[in-house]
């Protein structure tokens, strides 16, 4: 990771450009993951010659991780889609072919689908490497709406809707997360995230590990983790078992509840149920909950009491207690503790960032239920979980998905239900996808259609804005010509939709995503924050191509504007919370069970399934299980031996690496790997596909988000082969 000191020097600016594949150094910013760290493309004779930090950038100050500059490697990669692909015979097997030959075919067929079964016959899958670019995310929005389908499939069932339902409940508003006040905390509990790696989550701070720093130089950073994390490794260590956050959790507020540590008259004044959550859980068994999450009784209360005492704090946690067994539970008692402890809305606490662009309609989606053959399946945000994607193709009744849209996806490495899609694909009547590559998914379609990189396309960081500490804007153009025949979404969205006779899919017009954001910027809440002389808008925004900070405080006291529940009060308690009690209390009335628990690992220079072509990144990557020298003791297990990982539904082989990094009891593997698509040098690399372990359908997700069980899945490990050569 390179990083740079925040007073270090802007490079000059003589070959500045943001004119399209001009030569010159164009300022740009990273669309991998949440941070978005400002970069410089650099330009030669029209192509990208080399990706490096902005030190200009006032945001990210020079910070960058290795990914970042590996987005020239895509761009340029061999292996990449150019032109559309129609398959002609078994899966993989493609020819090239002209755009208006595969946008008519698909056309045709789609509209004959619409014709005879309606919308809810045509579905989208959505994922990286489309997550955090504005014209991708809302143009397959956009044209799923205009064709009235309801079937948005996405990644977030992996990684995030419980915590969106949690949200839905305490703010009435599933998009609306609290973060931590970083540059004002002195005291952060960090749970189930690993920052220095995934430079946060829900949570815009690019310089993580700066901002971790000075709150730990100032107070403490506490880590809460099964596995000794890079972020562990440099602050407080508290290790916990895996899928037991909703233990611990409950003990903390347990905690506050029985020795009076809460703010009641915050309560009183602004919260709802909370009386019933607090009677809900008075007298909750600590001892057990220590039992549980292998974290002492005392240093529960302990860590509670200096939490609460402490002025300036807030409790922040991420995908590691999205994927259990009761994460919606796990991710609500966070928010009740930041609430019940008097750290929301408060300085240095947890807090609502800034929104300029006003509330829009799709900031206000939230919780519903698609009732259909399968089952009532919940919808978090407008998405639909995974899990219950190949029943929905398989399964026969009124409502079976024909047409599939696969949008910068690839669920057989990345969701549940692993070894139904190769079949479920293939009962597709049309199956079309959007991307950079031949996958594993989409090999299996009837067209791959070239998509475009973030190095051809303009952009905001929207989905970020309102997840930073220190509030940020920035307009970044193209750098360079769309390589070959590569597209926008958007526009090949909007070209199918001609040939359907569906007209425009944009809600406003021909308006495409940035020219509503523009129209949110001139009209939003700090539409003058540059002065009164003008409005800000995107011409403005392009007048300072590095961005620029927004000098506006976050959302303290002002936090009310910003929910939607029907009394403008904080909920604490809600009838999806009271039927996940229930459940809970079912659980708890069981022995917990003995064996292994799997849990799953962020790596530094992977990015899910899609970033393991750049040689760069994956020469020095390995894929193992890291297992605790205990339990591969008892299992006769030594490093580099190839073990069987077994759960209920599958078992895959992988290779073994002993430390005591991880908590006993539990074992620690990546997701993503596996390759079988078109990228040669991803095929090439080691590593099992781990999903395979975690079953499909309504049976192996959450009741009320639909998040698929993930963390904590119990599993039983054993040596199968020799130690491997090297290792």
């Amino acid at each position: 990771m390179a990083a740079f000191s925040p007073d270090v020097k802007a490079p000059a600016e003589a070959r500045l450009s943001v004119t399209p594949g001009e030569d010159g150094d164009h300022p740009t910013f990273c669309r991998l993951c949440e941070a978005f760290c400002g970069m410089i493309a650099t330009v030669e004779g029209g192509v990208v010659t080399k990706v490096t930090p902005d030190r200009a950038n006032p945001h990210s100050r020079g910070h960058i991780c290795v990914k970042g500059p590996a987005i020239a490697d895509i761009t340029y990669d061999p292996d990449r889609v150019l032109r559309p692909l129609k398959r002609i015979g078994a899966p993989g097997e493609f020819v090239q072919v002209g755009w208006d030959e595969a946008l008519d075919d698909i056309g045709q067929r789609m509209k004959a689908i619409l014709d005879a079964d309606g919308p809810d016959a045509i579905a989208a899958y959505f994922g990286n490497p489309g997550a955090f670019s504005t014209d991708t995310f809302m143009g397959v929005q956009w044209f799923l709406a205009r064709l009235g389908s309801r079937k948005f499939y996405t990644a977030g069932s992996q990684d995030s809707t419980s915590r969106h339902l949690a949200s839905y409940v305490t703010y009435g508003v599933a998009f609306r997360n609290s973060i931590p006040d970083l540059p004002n905390n002195d005291f952060l509990i960090i749970l189930g995230a690993n920052p220095l790696v995934s430079h946060g989550g829900l949570l815009t701070a690019p310089r993580l590990r700066h901002d971790l720093d000075a709150i730990a130089a100032r107070g403490r950073v506490v880590v809460i983790d099964p596995r000794r994390t890079e972020t562990a490794e440099r602050y407080e260590h508290v290790p916990i078992q895996p899928d037991s956050d909703t233990w611990l959790l409950a003990a903390m507020l347990s905690t506050i509840i029985e020795e009076r540590l809460a703010d009641e008259d915050f309560l009183r004044a602004n919260v709802t149920g909370w009386e019933t959550l607090f009677a809900r859980l008075r007298g909750f068994p600590i001892d057990a909950a220590a039992a549980r999450t292998g974290i002492a009784a005392d240093d529960i209360r302990n860590l509670t009491r200096d939490f609460v005492r402490a002025d300036r704090a807030a409790l922040y946690s991420r995908v590691g207690i999205c994927r259990g067994r009761f994460s919606t539970l796990a991710n609500f008692f966070v928010d009740a503790i930041n609430i019940a402890a008097g750290k929301f809305g408060r300085v240095g606490g947890s807090v609502f960032g800034v929104f300029p662009f006003g509330v829009g309609a799709e900031l206000l989606q939230g919780y519903g239920i698609l009732e259909s053959r399968l089952g009532n399946v919940p919808v978090i945000g407008g998405m639909v979980p995974a899990g219950v994607l190949t029943s929905d193709i398989l399964e026969p009744g009124k409502g079976r998905t024909r047409a599939m849209i696969l949008v910068a996806g690839n669920p057989m490495l990345s969701a549940p239900g692993v070894d139904r899609y190769a079949e479920a694909f293939e009962a597709l009547d049309l199956f079309i996808s959007c991307d950079l590559y031949v996958t594993e998914s989409n090999r299996h379609a009837d067209y791959v259609l070239p998509a475009a990189t973030f190095l051809e396309k303009p952009d905001m960081p929207v989905l970020g804005i309102s997840h930073m500490p220190l509030p940020f804007l920035q307009y970044s153009a193209a750098a360079i010509e769309k390589r070959g025949e590569a597209r926008d979404e958007m526009d090949i969205f909007s070209a199918i939709a001609a040939r359907m006779g569906l007209g425009s899919i944009s809600p406003v017009a021909e308006a495409r995503p940035l020219d509503l954001l523009d129209q949110a910027l001139r009209a939003g809440p700090m539409r003058h924050v540059l002065g009164e002389a003008e409005a800000l808008s995107i011409e403005v925004l392009a007048r300072h191509p590095h961005g620029i900070m927004l000098d506006v405080p976050l959302t303290y006291e002002g936090w009310r504007a910003h929910i939607e529940t029907e009394d403008n009060q904080l909920r604490l308690w809600h009838p999806i919370i009271a039927s996940e009690f229930d459940r809970w209390d079912q659980e708890r009335a069981t022995p917990a069970a003995s064996g292994l628990r799997l849990f799953s690992q962020r790596k530094l220079k992977s990015l899910n399934s899609w970033m393991h072509n750049p040689e760069k990144l994956v020469r020095s990557q390995s894929p193992a299980l890291l297992i605790h020298p205990k339990d591969a003791s008892a299992r006769n297990i030594a490093s580099g031996d190839q073990v069987s990982v077994a759960s209920k539904h599958a078992s895959v082989e992988v290779r073994a690496l002993v430390t005591d990094t991880v908590i006993p009891g539990s074992v620690c593997y990546p997701h993503g790997w596996g390759h079988n698509g078109g990228w040669l040098n991803a095929n090439r690399q080691e590593g099992a596909n781990i999903n395979r372990l975690l079953g499909d359908g309504l049976e192996v997700m959450e009741p009320a988000s639909g998040v698929t069980f993930i963390d904590g899945l119990p599993v039983e490990v054993t040596r199968c082969g020799p130690e491997i050569p090297g290792v």
